[in-house]
Parts: C-alpha cells; structure tokens; sequence
C-alpha cells in the first residue's frame, strides 16, 4: 500500500467511523482519527498497526478533542491542512443521539447541533478550500434516516441532522463542478453503542452494521470522477417490513371506514 492520500475520519476510535477508517487503510489510505478519548484512540491505533503492519510513518495521527469545543475543531483542521497540504477525503462520523424534543433544555439542543451539525460546518469550512486549491476531493458526512423522515420524540436530533442534509445539499451543488463530491450516509438503526444507548427494540443482529457503512464507503470511492451522488439511504430490512405492515393496516382501516369511497379511488384509478 502507497499511503499516498490522505483521510480524516472524525468519531474514528469506535463503531462506525473505527469501521471506515480500517476501510480506508485497506484502500491506502493515511488516516487521521479524531475522537474525544485518547485511550480509545489508542487502542484503535494500535490494532490497525498490528492488523496491517503499520510502521510508525504510516499509522494513523491521533487527535483527541472534543467536538463541542469550536476553537479546539477549527485548530485541528487548520493543522492537519498545514501539516499534510492535502486532505483527499473528510469522514465526519462522529455524532450523537438524545432523545427529546420540546422537554429538551436548550443546553441539550445546543449540545445536538454543536456535534452533529456545527462540527462538520467547522471541518468543512476549513478543508474544502484545500480541496478546491488541490483540485478535487470526497466528503462523506454521516447523517441519518431521521435526516430524511423525522420521528415522534426525537425532534432535536431530527433537526440537527436535517440541517446537516441541508447543508450537504447546498455544498454538494457549489463545489461539484470544481471535482468536490459530497455525500451524506443515512442509515436507519446500526449496531453501535449509541444504538444500544436508545434501547432500540431491535436485535443487533439485525440492524445495520458498522461494517456496511464502510463498504458503502468503499463503493462511493470506486466511482470514477464522473459520478456525484448525493445522499445514501439504508434501512434495516426489518424496519422497511414494520412500516410497510403499517401502512397496509392502515389502508385497510381507511376501507373499511370509508368503503364507498375508497372503491371509487379504485375504479376511477383502473380507468
């Protein structure tokens, strides 16, 4: 492996982005974690070097910090743009998840957009300049299904990642042309910690792993330059059977409630 680009992958100690940053490796990739704990970033650090042999040039630089602190995230990304001149792909992987909505305190819905907004905001502000002067570059920005379809009970942290898509949506559009692509990654329930944090109902064997986000960002990488996609979904197959029994028990609620007109939808529909 050449090692010759360079990845950031924040939230890259565990779960999702520990995933996507053994992805990386594998595809040649220099990765710089960011995470809040430096044992954690440690110990992801030393099971790449054993996994891949690793010399001391190219395993992964570790920076802990935290993703609260605005002038802590600017700094690390003003120093990994000095220290490497180039970034050819941004992984913001780190997020949170607390539920809530109007009961939520505003500590708690400042909290929700500082990580899971406002810190890719402050990575990308500074990195896709880089980008432009470089001539091109990827960002991948993890989102959510409740980025697409907001739940009951979730309303802060619905929001936040609706205003990431947001963002990603109008940058996707500005810098496509000057070789930026930027995707956002919105997957329903995944086997992670913060997962388990929820108290999902759902076995873990039966969400979505860590592991098929990193190939679904190994998938993205093998687009040829020609290619932008904008937005990926992914959903538990057990998540898409649930809804789509609830919204048959629901037709057939509204047929029998409403039997003469719903034949008449039908009839008028065959025409």
């Amino acid at each position: 492996m050449d090692f010759d680009r360079i990845a950031v992958v924040t939230g890259g100690s565990r779960g999702i982005g520990k995933a996507v940053a053994r992805e990386l490796i594998e595809c040649g990739y220099q990765v710089i974690l960011i995470a809040r704990s430096m044992k954690n970033l440690e110990a992801a650090k030393e099971e790449f070097v054993r996994a891949y042999s690793l010399s001391d040039e190219n395993s992964p630089e570790l920076l802990a910090l935290d993703l609260l602190d605005e002038k802590r995230v600017t700094e690390a990304a003003e120093h990994i743009v000095s220290k490497y001149g180039r970034v050819d792909l941004l992984f913001n992987g780190a997020g949170i998840s607390i539920p809530g909505t109007l009961e939520q305190d505003v500590k708690t819905f400042d909290t929700l957009f500082a990580v899971n907004l406002r810190a890719p905001f402050l990575l990308m502000k500074v990195i896709i300049p880089l980008m432009v002067k470089q001539g091109g570059g990827r960002i991948i920005n993890m989102a959510s299904r409740n980025g697409k379809v907001a739940v009951s009970k979730l309303g802060g942290y619905s929001a936040a990642k609706f205003g990431l898509m947001g963002l990603d949506e109008s940058l996707y559009r500005e810098f496509s042309s000057q070789g930026i692509s930027i995707t956002t990654v919105c997957p329903g329930w995944v086997n992670t910690d913060m997962a388990a944090g929820e108290g999902g109902s759902m076995s873990p064997k039966k969400m979505i792993q860590p592991e098929d986000i990193a190939k679904t960002v190994r998938w993205l990488l093998s687009m040829t330059p020609s290619v932008r996609v904008m937005d990926v979904l992914l959903e538990c197959a057990g998540d898409v059977e649930k809804r789509a029994s609830v919204e048959l028990a629901k037709l057939y609620e509204l047929r029998s409630r409403h039997r003469e007109e719903f034949d008449s939808i039908i009839v008028d529909g065959s025409k």
